[in-house]
């Protein structure tokens, strides 16, 4: 930067004797030129500058010295034309001038090193008796089994860069001590102190030293810049170093951008950039225009890496780093011009990523697109990575897309012309993965374009593993975790239930549930399915008025509106209830209730529309469908008297007027608003009335799943359908697929037997009813999964022969293991009998061992 001449105070003589020129630069890199006489103060000199007066913990320093104010310029031996740094920092500069001075030093090894290493070549000797170079190189960490020369080359490496090394990291500790002195209140802070580097030429002084040819000079080059890399609480102020690193690196390396410590240091600034936009550490703002500039190299860097590989399909490019700097420079360019340079740029990279990614889904085999995702990765994680490389070339497009609409338009053709591919990548996505918000947010765009299959694994990826989230170890008591353990005495059903899910902590719920009612022996998972069941019976009861069924389908159920929301343990068991929907989705439960839609849109965040009431309140549905089909010259005459209010039973028999909108009672309905009205009417019937109960059921259910606050994201992506088939299961038994997902005990029967042909025989003749009361009594299921048998636990049902050889029993059952034992019956009426009396509701209910 060019310096500028200070003005002289009145009084100097422009023809002074023994003068000298100083330059004196500021911390926002302005320099200034001053002339100074040996009698000169130093303070006084330095005080003319508005921002020396301002800030008393500025200190002048040369060649990294602290020089003192009260000194004159003839005591401090200042030479001509010198450079004197204003800082609050003067130990990082004296710090900087000792990491110059030991980079560039023509000593191999200072006194100190070579003191280091004769201790520990004494250690070693006690040791073993004698010096040996692989005890050296374990020590210090030399990988193990290298060539003696090679051990020779890595000691004599650490040695040499052992002094830069540890100078180095005293300034990054002194630099973090800053840090912690003065966060978060003086952020910017930080970055002053890390700026001396910048400043002092040591940065670009190593990079000189590493990109040497001596061999001396070229390891504490890397030694120190290497130094950098290692996990640092300042990493969100240390963005530009790493800017200037990569920079210098790239420029200077015969390499270029290949230069391994190149690659090294961009993925550091990638971790700096994610930290600064996390927000995990009080940070100084980066200004926007410096960092876009900086970033679109990076951005288009990195895109072409992805585009490479898409075309290749064989180098495996830095996800983390492309995310970063495609996202950061996304969030940074104005919504308001998206178009500008830096706009252009983005747009160009993206349009070039749409282009490759086309072509690489429409690459793949259309006939088998599941085996095609990932056709030239086998291992599982290999296939994970992969999957996660494409994600993230999608979250990329999908943000650019946010903000420049002819782009987006471009994005969703794409999208719906290899809709298979993006319905095979959610498949084939690990449950872990598809929590992440970029995979979240790219479905709630596009789920239209989802099948059911996979609408319906994105969701359940939000649910918990059973027990996958329990250590096996309690860390306060330092003992084995065990799961949630429940005695239920079935007169207290409820009560009982509720008390234990209430009170149990997201951990427990998570892990494998151990049910047992008293007086009985039964255990597993059998008790399990039944518990959940009997539960659901008793909650979604109209008695208990938490739920009311719909008129036309009493399995269908909404908020009930006529229940106080204001009471407290009203309010408790909603949100018991919204647990329990949790449990019965994890542990695979259907328990054949389903959601109206005005409750299912609702947590789903949708707003609730005419079309959703028609289940819920038929009569209403009707009553606006006709308002709105209605004359417009009959509405206009007021024929219906209808104003933007609603009537409500009060207490004691009144009535009391609801307005629909401030003044709503005085505000007739007409032809132009009456779609206003009944939409407001609606929300006022079927959401502001239930609003508490819906906020308790929907904590409930949040509680349920692995992160909280995915819950929109869970019901948004389904449709009522898929959580139909999810929920409430499939109602209809198909005898043949029943009898096809059938196994057989190895001792037992098979599926030529007598007794086999006379049992399907029997269930064929049997009603839905009696078929559904046996599917119970067997496995404790009472409803199936949306994909049927195969859906089962165990892939099907088994039937074994029971031990007693009399054929006077009934079937037992082990509903653990979806297992029916069937005594020898010796004719089909026998065989159809004891079935019969099995699926009696009385007995179905009364499981043998499970």
């Amino acid at each position: 930067m060019t310096p500028v001449t200070a003005p002289l105070e009145p009084g100097y003589s422009s023809h002074w004797s023994n003068t000298i020129r100083l330059f004196v630069q500021n911390m926002d890199y302005r320099t200034i030129a001053i002339m100074a006489r040996p009698h000169d103060i130093l303070g006084v000199l330095l005080g003319r500058f508005a921002y020396v007066r301002h800030r008393s913990d500025v200190h002048a320093v040369y060649d990294g010295r602290q020089l003192p104010p009260e000194a004159t310029i003839s005591e401090l031996r200042l030479p001509d034309d010198a450079t004197l740094h204003l800082t609050p920092y003067p130990d990082a500069w004296t710090l900087a001038s000792q990491i110059a001075a030991a980079a560039t030093t023509q000593r191999l090894i200072s006194a100190e090193t070579m003191a280091f290493f004769r201790n520990f070549l004494d250690f070693l000797r006690t040791l073993d008796g004698s010096c040996r170079m692989v005890e050296l190189a374990r020590c210090l960490g030399v990988p193990h089994g290298a060539p003696r020369d090679v051990v020779v080359a890595e000691v004599s490496t650490m040695l040499i860069s052992r002094d830069t090394v540890l100078l180095v990291g005293k300034f990054l500790d002194c630099a973090s001590t800053v840090h912690q002195r003065q966060a978060p209140h003086h952020a910017e802070m930080m970055g002053e102190y890390l700026d001396v580097l910048r400043r002092s030429g040591v940065i670009s002084l190593l990079v000189r030293l590493y990109l040497s040819d001596s061999r001396r000079y070229r390891a504490r080059g890397k030694s120190a810049i290497e130094s950098f890399l290692l996990p640092l609480h300042l990493e969100a102020w240390s963005a530009p170093v790493f800017l200037q690193f990569c920079s210098l690196i790239a420029f200077g390396s015969t390499h270029g951008k290949n230069d391994p410590l190149y690659r090294e240091c961009r993925g550091k600034l990638a971790s700096v950039l994610s930290l600064h936009e996390s927000r995990s550490v009080p940070s100084p703002e980066l200004p926007r225009e410096w960092l876009i500039e900086q970033l679109i190299p990076f951005a288009q860097e990195t895109a072409g890496e992805f585009i490479s590989y898409m075309a290749n399909r064989t180098w495996a490019p830095p996800v983390v780093e492309f995310r970063v700097f495609f996202s950061v420079l996304c969030r940074k360019v104005p919504d308001s011009s998206p178009d500008g340079r830096a706009g252009a740029a983005l747009s160009q990279m993206a349009m070039s990523l749409l282009t490759s990614v086309s072509g690489f889904m429409a690459s793949l085999d259309s006939t088998d697109i599941m085996d095609s995702v990932l056709p030239w990765w086998s291992e599982e994680d290999q296939q994970d990575a992969a999957v996660d490389r494409i994600w993230a070339v999608l979250d990329a497009l999908e943000s650019w897309s946010e903000k420049h609409g002819q782009f987006a338009a471009a994005m969703r053709a794409t999208l719906v012309a290899h809709a298979a591919y993006l319905n095979a990548l959610v498949l084939g996505t690990s449950a872990g993965r598809s929590r992440q918000d970029d995979i979240i947010r790219i479905v709630a765009s596009h789920r239209d374009l989802l099948g059911a299959e996979a609408r319906r694994h994105f969701s359940t990826a939000m649910l918990p593993e059973p027990d996958s989230y329990l250590p096996p170890l309690d860390p306060d008591t330092d003992t084995e975790r065990r799961p949630l353990e429940m005695l239920i005495d079935r007169s207290r059903l409820l009560s009982d239930s509720f008390r234990y899910v209430s009170e149990a902590a997201r951990g427990e719920l998570h892990a494998d549930l151990n049910i047992q009612f008293v007086d009985e022996e039964a255990v597993g998972d059998g008790v399990v399915r039944e518990w959940i069941s009997l539960v659901f019976r008793a909650l979604f009861n109209p008695q208990h008025g938490l739920f009311s069924p719909c008129p036309h389908n009493r399995r269908r159920f909404f908020l009930n509106p006529a229940a106080s929301g204001r009471d407290p343990l009203h309010l408790k068991y909603l949100d018991f209830a919204g647990r329990m929907i949790g449990l019965a989705l994890t542990n695979k439960v259907q328990v054949g209730i389903l959601f109206d839609r005005t409750l299912f849109s609702r947590l789903a965040g949708r707003r609730i529309t005419l079309d959703d009431i028609a289940d819920a309140d038929p009569t209403m549905y009707a009553s606006c469908r006709k308002i709105l089909e209605m004359d417009p010259g009959l509405v206009d005459a007021d024929v219906l008297g209808l104003t933007f209010a609603r009537e409500e039973a009060g207490a004691f028999g009144s009535r009391e007027v609801i307005d629909l909108l401030p003044g709503g009672r005085d505000v007739p309905v007409d032809s132009t608003n009456r779609g206003q009205y009944i939409d407001l009417l609606i929300q006022d019937l079927f959401a502001n009335s239930t609003e508490e109960q819906l906020n308790s059921f929907a904590e409930g259910f949040r509680f349920m799943l692995v992160r909280p606050e995915l819950r929109w994201a869970f019901f948004h992506s389904l449709d009522l359908e898929d959580f139909d088939l999810m929920l409430g299961g499939r109602m209809t038994i198909d005898v043949q697929e029943w009898r096809k997902h059938t196994r057989y005990d190895d001792e037992g029967f098979s599926e030529q037997d007598e007794q086999i042909i006379w049992f399907w025989k029997a269930v064929a003749s049997m009603s839905a009813e009696e078929q559904r009361r046996l599917l119970l009594f067997w496995t404790s299921v009472e409803y199936l999964p949306f994909d049927g048998f195969m859906g089962l636990e165990m892939g099907g049902v088994m039937i074994s022969k029971a031990s007693s050889k009399t054929p006077d029993h009934l079937p037992t059952s082990r509903t653990c293991l979806y297992q029916l034992n069937l005594p020898c019956y010796t004719s089909f009426d026998m065989t159809l009998r004891r079935l019969q009396m099995i699926a009696q509701e009385h007995v179905s209910n009364s499981f043998g061992r499970t």
